[in-house]
């Protein structure tokens, strides 16, 4: 699965360059991230409240590669919420019922 290059913006850190682009939902805002030079990878999903601040934005990154994100490798994207000052990541299950919540 593959970000769009048409309306995501880039972000380096730790020279490395991400692309992300927000989305809003009818419950939160979804920010989804992948390597800005590797097509194909991992994309990083993390569901935000909806006033998105650009502040957590290197911590959902830092968050996302320590728990199990690998942007490098083709994967089902990786899902986590912002809960108070941090981060945690998504059950299988929340996942699934946030996918059939959006889809209807």
């Amino acid at each position: 699965m593959n970000l769009p290059r048409k309306g995501c913006k880039v972000i380096t850190l730790d020279d490395i360059q991400y692309r992300w682009k927000a989305y809003s939902t009818t419950r939160c805002t979804e920010v989804r991230i992948s390597y800005n030079e590797i097509e194909g990878g991992q994309i990083l999903v993390a569901q935000v409240p909806k006033l998105f601040n650009l502040k957590w934005l290197v911590p959902i990154i830092e968050f996302g590669l320590e728990n199990g994100w690998d942007p490098a490798k083709s994967a089902v994207p990786h899902y986590i919420r912002k809960i108070k000052e941090s981060f945690r990541n998504l059950t299988p299950e929340e996942v699934e019922s946030h996918l059939q919540n959006s889809s209807k």
